[in-house]
C-alpha cells in the first residue's frame, strides 16, 4: 500500500497565504500598532459625548477597500511603507498631542500603507475622506468652529432679509427681526449638514473609482453648496420664528430635513455627474521579492513595538485635583446654597482645568459653578456631559436669566431625560464684566480674542420636572 504525498488542500492555502500574502493584510500592520487611537475613537463615537455618524463613514471606508482588495499589489513600495511606519510612530508617541490630533495622523499612516499597495492611477482621496469622517470629529468642529459659522450664516441671512425689504440688526450670531430676537444656535452652525454632505460626496467618489484630480475640481463647489444650504434654511427658520410667517411648530424639523435632502440631492449629482465607470485598476508589480523580505522583519518589528508600547508603561496614579481657592457665593438667585462633593468624574475632571469646579444645592435644585482663568477646551457644554452619561438630549430652548438685572441676559436650557426621569438644566458662562454666553464655542471665541475677559464663572442648573 502506498502513500500519497499530495499536499492537503487547506494546507495548500495556508503555504500560499504565508508565502505569498494578499495585499491587504498589510494594512493590519498600521492598524494593529495604533489600537490605543481606534479604542478612543471608538469609546468617543459611542458614549454618547459625540455624534456617531463616524460609523457609517468607517462602514462606507471597509466596504470600498474591501471591494478593490484584489487591486492591491501583494508587495508594497518600501519607501511608502516606511512612510507609514513613521507615521504611526508619531501618533503612537505623542502622547502630548489632542486625540483627535493622533487620529488624524493615524489616519494618514493607514493611508500611507495603501499608497504602497495602490494600483497605478487607483484614486484614493475619497478613502481619505472616509477615514477623517470615521473620527469623532463634530462635537470639536462644533466647539472651535460653531460660532464663526454661526456669524457667517447670520451675517449673510440678514443679507437675504435687508435685500427683502425687512430691518434687520445682527447683534454677534443673533437677529433682531421685527422686534423679535433670533438666534442662530449650536444646530444651526451647519456642521453636521456639512459632515453629511461630506460624507455622500466621499462614499459616491470611492464607489464610483472617481480619479483623485476630478474629486479635488469638485471640492470648492461641493462647499458653497453646503454654505447655501445653510443660509437658506436658516433665512426660512428665522423667518418663521419672528412670527413674519406664521407655521407650525413640526414645520421647524421639517423645513430643516428637506433642506438636507436638498443639499444631498445636490452634492451627488455634483460627484456622479460625468463619471464614467473606471476600468478596474491591474494589480501592480511594485516591489521585487528581496526587497519586500528585506522590509518585512524591519515592518513587523516597528509595528509590533509599536502596539506592545502602552501595554508596557506603567499604570498612572490618578491626578489629584488642583485645590486652586475660590471664594463660592453663599446664596444663588435668592437661595441659600449647601456645598456638596464632587463626583468621581468631576474629580478627575478638575485635574488640569484652569480653575475650579464646585457643586452645590439650595435644597431643589443641584447647582454646578466652574471658575475658569483661560480659553480652555476643557469647558464643555452641559449637554455633552449629560449625552455621556447617557441621557436623552431635547427642547432645547434659549430663556431669560431669573437671576440677572440685565434684560438681555440670556441661558440655554434643555431637557436631559434617562429612565423614566426628566431634568431642566439651564447653563451660561459669566464674564468678569457681567456679559454672559449662552454656548462654550461663544464664549470661547470671546475669550481668545480678548473680547471678553475673565475670570468667568460657568453656571449649570439642573432640576426636576
Amino acid at each position: 500500500m502506498s502513500v500519497s504525498s499530495a499536499t492537503h488542500p487547506t494546507q495548500a492555502s495556508w503555504a500560499r497565504l504565508f508565502s505569498t500574502p494578499p495585499g491587504w493584510l498589510w494594512l493590519l500592520l498600521p492598524l494593529a500598532a495604533l489600537w490605543p487611537v481606534w479604542a478612543w475613537s471608538a469609546a468617543r463615537l459611542t458614549d454618547g459625548s459625540d455624534d456617531p455618524l463616524g460609523i457609517l463613514a468607517l462602514l462606507a471606508l471597509l466596504l470600498a477597500v474591501w471591494r478593490d482588495r484584489a487591486q492591491l499589489a501583494q508587495h508594497p513600495r518600501p519607501h511608502w511603507f516606511a512612510v507609514s511606519l513613521g507615521l504611526s510612530a508619531l501618533a503612537a508617541l505623542s502622547l502630548g498631542l489632542p486625540p483627535l490630533l493622533r487620529g488624524v495622523i493615524g489616519v494618514a499612516a493607514v493611508l500611507a500603507a495603501l499608497l504602497a499597495l495602490r494600483a497605478p492611477r487607483q484614486p484614493l482621496l475619497a478613502w481619505f475622506g472616509l477615514g477623517l469622517l470615521a473620527l469623532p470629529l463634530i462635537s470639536s468642529l462644533q466647539f472651535f468652529a460653531g460660532y464663526p459659522l454661526r456669524v457667517l450664516t447670520a451675517e449673510l441671512s440678514a443679507l437675504i432679509l435687508r435685500m427683502g425689504g425687512l430691518q434687520v440688526l445682527r447683534e454677534g450670531s443673533a437677529l433682531q427681526v421685527a422686534g423679535h430676537l433670533v438666534m442662530v444656535d449650536a444646530p444651526c452652525s451647519g456642521i453636521q449638514m456639512a459632515w453629511v454632505a461630506y460624507f455622500t460626496a466621499c462614499a459616491t467618489a470611492a464607489w464610483l473609482r472617481l480619479p483623485d484630480s476630478q474629486f479635488l475640481r469638485r471640492l470648492p463647489l461641493l462647499g458653497a453648496i453646503v454654505i447655501g444650504g445653510n443660509v437658506l434654511r436658516n433665512t426660512v427658520l428665522i423667518i418663521k420664528e419672528s412670527g413674519l410667517l406664521p407655521l407650525p411648530a413640526w414645520t421647524h424639523e421639517g423645513i430643516g430635513l428637506l433642506v438636507f435632502a436638498g443639499v444631498c440631492a445636490l452634492v451627488l449629482r455634483l460627484i456622479a455627474r460625468g463619471a464614467k465607470p473606471a476600468a478596474t485598476p491591474q494589480v501592480p508589480a511594485v516591489a521585487t521579492a528581496t526587497s519586500w523580505r528585506g522590509l518585512l522583519p524591519v515592518a513587523l518589528f516597528g509595528f509590533a513595538f509599536l502596539a506592545v508600547l502602552p501595554l508596557l508603561k506603567p499604570a498612572r496614579a490618578d491626578a489629584v485635583p488642583t485645590t486652586t481657592h475660590i471664594e463660592w457665593p453663599q446664596s444663588f438667585d435668592g437661595h441659600a446654597l449647601r456645598p456638596l462633593a464632587l463626583s468621581a468624574v468631576e474629580e478627575r475632571f478638575s485635574a488640569g482645568f484652569p480653575g475650579a469646579i464646585a457643586r452645590f444645592s439650595d435644597g431643589k435644585r443641584l447647582i454646578t459653578l466652574r471658575h475658569v482663568t483661560a480659553a480652555t477646551r476643557k469647558l464643555h457644554p452641559a449637554a455633552d456631559c449629560y449625552r455621556g452619561l447617557g441621557y436623552a438630549i431635547s427642547h432645547i430652548t434659549l430663556s431669560a436669566r431669573s437671576d440677572s438685572a440685565r434684560p438681555q441676559a440670556l441661558q440655554r436650557c434643555f431637557t436631559a431625560s434617562k429612565g423614566g426621569r426628566d431634568l431642566l438644566v439651564c447653563e451660561y458662562t459669566e464674564d468678569a464684566a457681567g456679559r454672559s454666553y449662552t454656548d462654550a464655542s461663544a464664549w470661547y471665541w470671546a475669550a481668545t480674542t480678548g473680547d471678553s475677559t475673565g475670570p468667568w464663572r460657568a453656571v449649570t442648573v439642573a432640576r426636576m420636572q
